[in-house]
């Protein structure tokens, strides 16, 4: 009995799986398809005859792992950030501070991930917020002159590095998002 081809969705979800736990684990640098290959019960070239580099079989990795986000209008920014963040929350099977991790030490190695990265990955995560933080500059709750960038950044960098603690969204929105807008 031959095995499963990689294309089929549970083995894709076997695959994916291993890459974003190995990446995770050991990071970037020393991340590699012998690991995953190991992981995954699939052999090294099928994994590159299918992802030519491991920055293209990570992205892939992720953006089939995306969760679902929504694009709420709560009517506050504050509200609208609390529910994009509780979509963040969704159960996640994954270390989620080891693979942002990974991911800004191999963006850093590695300009096809940092491009890849920024394209499919950040996009998806700050395109909610920026929406968010338009929304909010046109109710007047936030000054026309805030950098949305760096606040964007603020907020995805906390609740990353933060991820694995009971109740960060509401840290995050009453502790430091309410007080710094009033």
């Amino acid at each position: 009995m031959g095995r499963t081809p990689l294309d089929a969705p549970e083995r894709l979800r076997e695959v994916f799986a291993a890459v974003l736990d190995v990446l995770a684990e050991v990071g970037y640098a020393r991340f590699n398809m012998d690991l995953v290959a190991s992981r995954a019960r699939a052999s090294k070239a099928s994994l590159y005859q299918r992802w030519p580099s491991k920055a293209r079989l990570i992205t892939e990795a992720l953006k089939a792992n995306l969760p679902e986000l929504p694009q709420p209008d709560e009517g506050t920014f504050a509200e609208d950030v609390r529910q994009i963040m509780r979509s963040w929350s969704e159960p996640m099977p994954f270390d989620t501070a080891g693979i942002f991790l990974g991911l800004l030490e191999g963006s850093r190695q590695d300009a096809d991930l940092a491009y890849l990265r920024e394209e499919h990955i950040d996009r998806a995560y700050t395109e909610h917020l920026r929406v968010a933080v338009d929304r909010a500059k046109a109710r007047g709750e936030l000054p026309e002159s805030l950098d949305a960038d760096i606040l964007i950044t603020a907020l995805i960098s906390t609740f990353v590095l933060r991820s694995d603690e009971q109740g960060v969204t509401d840290s995050i929105v009453d502790g430091l998002l309410r007080p710094l807008i009033g």
